[in-house]
């Protein structure tokens, strides 16, 4: 469910005036993607739906000072997410790493290839050999579904800047399961 922006202007008003039902209709709209973007930072299922409640707490509590920008109140709450999605890694949180499974599989097609390493959590695994804006990149258009236009305005940067960043991202996810490949082959 989305909301239009002029809707979703007159129910943060209304949120901001302490209506809960306008609140909660911003939570259906936007939960299930920032769901989406935290799971693909913390890995575990449980992990994600804990701080996606804690995003919206602190929304709520925040919600009176916040100013629309005209920007989405979306990019506001994934400004949020991340900073939040950092804090809890760097607390620890019940975070595993995940294991990369050795594999000398044959794949069919490449896109089956990508399918089997997302299903094994390789790509997760491999999100460790970027820089932190890379993965936050990579998080929201893909695990988001955000456009290049809609992560330039979450992240405050040109919309070129994403575009090299998600670039420069999936090239050094390449190197990093070609090196993979490699040492799982013996060469």
């Amino acid at each position: 469910m989305s909301i239009e922006n002029r809707d979703e202007e007159a129910l943060v008003l209304s949120a901001q005036g302490g209506d809960r039902d306008a609140f909660a209709q911003l939570y259906e709209a936007n939960a299930e993607r920032i769901y989406r973007y935290l799971l693909a930072r913390l890995t575990e299922p449980a992990d994600a739906e804990d701080v996606t409640a804690e995003v919206f707490m602190q929304a709520m509590k925040s919600l009176p000072s916040y100013k629309p920008t005209g920007s989405p109140l979306i990019a506001w709450l994934f400004r949020i997410a991340h900073n939040r999605a950092v804090n809890y890694m760097k607390k620890g949180g019940r975070r595993k790493e995940t294991l990369l499974t050795e594999t000398a599989a044959t794949y069919d097609s490449p896109e089956d290839e990508v399918l089997e390493k997302v299903r094994m959590g390789e790509v997760i695994g491999a999100m460790g050999a970027l820089t932190e804006l890379q993965r936050q990149v990579l998080s929201l258009r893909f695990s988001a579904d955000l456009s290049i236009a809609e992560v330039a305005k979450v992240m405050n940067r040109k919309e070129g800047a994403v575009k090299f960043l998600q670039f420069s991202a999936l090239r050094a996810l390449r190197r990093v399961w070609n090196l993979q490949e490699a040492s799982s082959h013996g060469h």
